[in-house]
């Protein structure tokens, strides 16, 4: 299952790897916690395409992805295609903060914008062809199709549009950038601008191959131009955060020390904080383990840098243009910190008084939908990295009435429920998020879900689990499409779960066989020269070894 989603993708990388566990013993829901349904037994209907939400104040382009390619070259402008969905906090936080400001509108009308929800029909086999997989994902491309870069979330608007300018004028693909830097070629200021500024997280191996990302970043760190100090030193960051995700470390004590050093120099300058306000918010419980060992005066005096640089971002009279999610995801910096310096030992009561009044204030005053998604979303991250688990479940629960994707949020409820020990609560609430999810590959996302928790919480349950498998596989029948991207992946997952569940039990392998029935039913049905078919053969076939999951 899912933990809370973080509300940038800067740091999904780093936080991709810790998304998937959870699993205790059972006790009594508390008061506090809301009756879950259970799902019915027909599946919600899509919502209808007119009803999809896109944001105001820009000409967003009606049509499908090679329409508006085919426009964008007859009028010589760029396309912007944003690829997102409507309940994710991401999402929301983008729409809160960039897509309604003139400075982004007024730019918008240079190009061709394209809002990809990941719901409609073929989003999921266009998000194969570009790369795309995790929300929010947002490309640049020139008029001929070429792909220019990919833009970052979490920074302010202003750092936005500056680098869809750069971006604009230049036009040099940030692969030709790139393959410039790696032989001594000569960069201009606007190239180093979209190397730092470039979302690595979400480049997926298009423009840096995995294998080089912790060489090759550290070069570009290192070679940026000294006036570029503060923008480059993102490039500095996403070196640490691919360190941080490599096994074992490639970094030598030498080059700890050697980073520790650069670090604690960067985190005192003010420029290089509100160029990373996303990686200071979310990069302490990778990167201070990656540099020091636990209870070191290096780690220590690094924590001590991070505290530093998160309060000067705190008081900074520009830091009155923080989101409400971004001042929640300071603070949940602070508990990170608190809790390198010492495990075990409770936060400070005046960092847990900051953390209600802080969230008491954004839920009393937070109206807007986009906003209200991401800040509601954030807060309960705070609650759970503070282990405020209670609170969190109130939070959510009373956000059910004025959500407009309740099912969200009954995700997370299902998580701290089965954190909490109380799994017939957990999977009530999964069975809820599903049967109220709405879209072909959300339903799946939450549908699966509920078939991890069903497996891992009521693995005895052959006949929900039986039936909720040929609902989920049926779903994806009624959608030609489906099998590509984030429902493959996740089909992918499943495989192996599932595979797993049924291994030296003649009941469980009875329900494989069921399942593997019903899917080459619908796979017949596929045309045999789409990659879809093969990808939907793949799943339980007893001749295809199983997916091992990331």
């Amino acid at each position: 299952m899912t933990r809370f989603r973080p509300t940038d993708s800067a740091a999904a990388a780093v936080l991709l790897a810790a998304a998937l566990l959870s699993a205790c013993g059972r006790s009594e829901p508390p008061a506090t916690t809301a009756t879950a349904a259970s799902p019915a037994s027909e599946p919600a209907a899509a919502k209808p395409e007119a009803d999809r939400h896109l944001p105001a104040g820009i000409d967003w382009f009606e049509g499908d992805v090679d329409a508006a390619f085919a426009a964008a070259e007859s009028a010589s402008r760029p396309l912007f295609l944003y690829w997102g969905a409507e309940w994710c906090p991401p999402c929301a936080q983008i729409k809160a903060t960039i897509f309604n400001r003139r400075e982004f509108q007024e730019r918008a009308r240079l190009f061709v914008p394209v809002y990809l929800d990941g719901d409609t029909p073929s989003a999921q086999k266009q998000g194969e062809r570009f790369g795309v997989i995790g929300y929010p994902t947002m490309i640049l491309f020139r008029p001929d199709g070429t792909e220019i870069t990919r833009l970052p979330g979490g920074v302010d608007v202003q750092r936005y549009a500056t680098i869809l300018d750069v971006a604009l004028a230049d036009a040099r693909p940030v692969t030709e950038i790139l393959r410039a830097a790696s032989t001594g070629g000569e960069l201009s200021a606007g190239d180093w601008r979209l190397l730092a500024y470039y979302s690595w997280s979400t480049d997926n191996g298009r423009v840096l191959p995995e294998d080089a990302s912790v060489s090759t970043l550290r070069s570009l760190s290192e070679r940026c131009p000294v006036e570029l100090r503060a923008d480059c030193s993102r490039l500095f960051f996403d070196y640490l955060f691919a360190a941080s995700a490599a096994d074992p470390s490639p970094l030598t004590g030498l080059d700890r020390a050697s980073a520790r050093r650069t670090l604690t120099d960067l985190l005192g300058e003010p420029a290089v904080q509100r160029a990373n306000v996303s990686n200071l918010s979310y990069g302490a419980k990778s990167i201070v383990p990656l540099l020091c060992d636990e209870g070191s005066a290096e780690r220590r005096a690094l924590i001590a840098s991070w505290s530093s640089a998160l309060d000067s971002l705190e008081a900074d009279p520009a830091g009155a243009g923080l989101s409400n999610a971004e001042r929640l995801n300071l603070l949940r910096a602070h508990v990170v910190l608190q809790q390198l310096a010492a495990p075990g030992d409770p936060l400070p009561e005046e960092l847990l008084a900051r953390m209600r009044a802080t969230v008491a204030e954004i839920d009393r005053t937070t109206t807007d939908a986009y906003a209200r998604q991401a800040g509601i979303n954030a807060a309960a991250n705070l609650y759970w990295e503070a282990g405020l688990d209670e609170e969190a479940n109130r939070l959510l629960v009373a956000e059910l009435e004025k959500s407009k994707q309740p099912y969200y949020f009954m995700s997370s409820l299902g998580e701290l429920a089965q954190k909490a020990g109380r799994e017939d609560d957990a999977i009530r609430w999964l069975a809820r998020a599903y049967d109220e999810a709405q879209g072909p590959a959300t339903r799946f996302q939450w549908g699966y879900n509920y078939m991890v928790g069903l497996l891992e919480m009521s693995p005895e349950d052959t006949d929900t689990i039986e039936r909720t498998g040929l609902q989920l596989i049926g779903e994806l029948g009624a959608s030609p499409d489906a099998f590509y991207q984030r429902t493959r992946i996740r089909l992918e997952a499943l495989d192996g779960k599932l595979r797993d569940w049924s291994k030296d039990s003649e009941e469980r392998a009875r329900v494989i066989e069921t399942l593997r029935a019903r899917t080459e039913q619908i796979c017949k049905g596929l045309p045999e020269s789409e990659q879809s078919r093969s990808n939907c053969e793949r799943f339980l076939n007893p001749a295809v070894p199983a997916t091992q999951e990331a």
